[in-house]
């Protein structure tokens, strides 16, 4: 069923006559008339009542006209998805991040992905152990969200706009306070059990930067699953401080503030893409979205 005899039975209801709607389409009305009448035809029922002044849709026309509404709705999101696409828009725009990143960094550029660009297909993927910048340098992603150090610059030809930071806090439940006391030096800490990442991407190993023997050792390969075993009490980690803002809130979580021992690390938080990639136009927008906001800061 071709969308032009659909478009004549719209026009004809909504200007009730075939002249109005002759008048419209820049048609005559014959032709418009006989339009209708291979619509019948084809689908083997009498979709308008002709016997008033006014053309009507019959009992059949009515359910007719009520589907053939749906098909137009379709028919104009197809239209509309052709045309951006024609125009350049990606079929799909992959975003990584970080499990140590808040994605809701994310909501307000991809709330303008939806408005400007909704024929495009977003699928955002939450990454460990820095991943998701292994997915921008083998194009699995054309954007991430991630920790950022200066020393990934020497790994590839990465562009980065900073966009927000972190940090870093050590922190354990109150129960495994109430168990042990709460220490209060770098050797007190050393005798509890400690739950940290498994070694990262990007050659960073964590044990190297902690230098804490520590009792015993749980190693995750994710932030949240790393922050579920804290709050259980099953040993001291540290985690983004915006990961458990809630938790230490309400005293389930206790920092831990031992002088010289990780004290108060900072970390940025960086979208990153490869400077010789092209963007489509709904990755472009999320990147100037951010850097609109460095602009305006």
């Amino acid at each position: 069923m071709k969308i032009w005899p659909l478009k004549v039975l719209f026009t004809v209801l909504e200007k009730g006559s075939l002249q109005g709607a002759a008048k419209a389409l820049h048609r005559t009305a014959p032709a418009l008339s006989m339009t209708l009448q291979k619509l019948e035809d084809e689908v083997g029922f009498a979709i308008l009542d002709r016997s008033g002044y006014r053309l009507q849709l019959t009992p059949q026309g009515t359910q007719f006209k009520r589907h053939a509404e749906e098909l137009m709705r379709q028919h104009e999101r197809l239209s509309s998805a052709i045309g951006q696409l024609r125009e350049g828009a990606e079929p799909q725009l992959r975003i990584a991040y970080d499990y140590t990143c808040n994605p809701e960094l994310l909501i307000d550029a991809l709330r303008l992905v939806q408005q400007h660009f909704p024929f495009t297909e977003v699928i955002v993927s939450g990454h460990s152990q820095l991943e998701s910048l292994r997915d921008i340098q083998s194009e699995d992603a054309d954007l991430a969200l991630t920790p950022w150090l200066p020393t990934f610059q020497q790994l590839a030809d990465f562009e980065s706009l900073r966009i927000g930071d972190f940090q870093l806090v050590v922190v354990m439940a109150q129960s495994l306070i109430t168990e042990h006391g709460l220490p209060k030096s770098r050797d007190a800490l050393s005798a509890l059990p400690y739950i940290l990442p498994k070694e990262l991407n990007m050659g960073i190993n964590p044990e190297q930067i902690y230098r804490v023997s520590g009792s015993s050792r749980l190693r995750v390969n994710d932030a949240h699953t790393l922050v579920q075993y804290v709050k259980a009490g099953m040993g001291w980690g540290v985690v983004p401080r915006d990961l458990i803002s809630r938790e230490l809130k309400n005293k389930k979580l206790v920092e831990i503030d031992i002088p010289g021992f990780l004290d108060h690390i900072h970390a940025e938080i960086h979208v990153v893409k490869m400077a010789a990639k092209h963007l489509g136009p709904a990755a472009t927008l999320v990147w100037e979205t951010f850097a609109k906001q460095i602009h305006r800061c």
